[in-house]
């Protein structure tokens, strides 16, 4: 299994649901995780079988601010001129990734060597950012039936989870809707909801017996120092 780290000032993943306004998801999506590593193998668009998990490696905050945005005249659509856009920016994003598929030779000769064919982004254009190799590990599936509880420091989908142990002190976070596939042009298939601890804290839960039917795949897996991780 790759794993690598992604940081930046800004970040901003838009809810495709704003328009006026560009509201972000608090934390990268699968669509723009994938595009990332489409970039960097210098694909149009990562297809096969791959495996993405998200840790969260500092506190998700977003702050919002009015942007001087390009409008389309320059496209020769017409007579826009620049437009104040409020965007919502995800602050000081940091993850840590974990990558298990068909690409990860060659992600990892690519990341380990700091080279992308395209530049590499959270979200937008503006919010740059630069994968960060950390290694490559061996992981173990972790197979139905799972234990009656499982503890993960990773972004978990709300499917996989049966019942959260709460836990004093540590903030819990839900995003729904986000975008599962993207199938080109603009077009999507799919949404999946996520669970995570606010903080990147470790957080406990009660794991569904087996994958729901009909529902989208998830993995779990353990490191070599034990650490649990969702795949999805």
């Amino acid at each position: 299994m790759l794993v690598f780290d992604l940081k930046g000032e800004i970040g901003h993943f838009r809810r495709p649901d704003t328009t006026v306004t560009h509201a972000s998801y608090p934390l990268i999506t699968r669509t723009a995780l994938w595009g990332l590593l489409g970039s960097i193998l210098g694909l149009e668009q990562l297809r096969g079988e791959n495996w993405i998990g998200i840790r969260l490696m500092s506190r998700v905050a977003t702050v919002s601010q009015e942007l001087s945005m390009l409008g389309k005249g320059w496209l020769g659509n017409g007579p826009e001129f620049n437009r104040p856009t409020s965007i919502e920016l995800v602050v000081r994003p940091s993850y840590r990734i974990y990558y298990a598929g068909e690409h990860l030779d060659r992600l990892r000769d690519m990341i380990s060597t700091g080279r992308s064919c395209y530049h590499t982004y959270l979200g937008s254009a503006y919010c740059l950012t630069f994968p960060r190799y950390v290694g490559t590990v061996d992981a173990d599936e972790l197979l139905p039936p799972y234990p009656q509880e499982l503890t993960t420091y990773t972004v978990v989908p709300s499917q996989a989870i049966a019942r959260l142990i709460l836990q004093a002190g540590l903030q819990y976070g839900r995003v729904g809707g986000l975008q599962y596939e993207h199938l080109g042009e603009r077009e999507f298939r799919g949404t999946i909801n996520l669970i995570y601890e606010v903080c990147g804290q470790r957080y406990s839960f009660v794991p569904q017996p087996a994958p729901p039917t009909g529902t989208h795949p998830y993995r779990f897996c353990t490191l070599p120092e034990g650490e649990v991780i969702c795949l999805w």
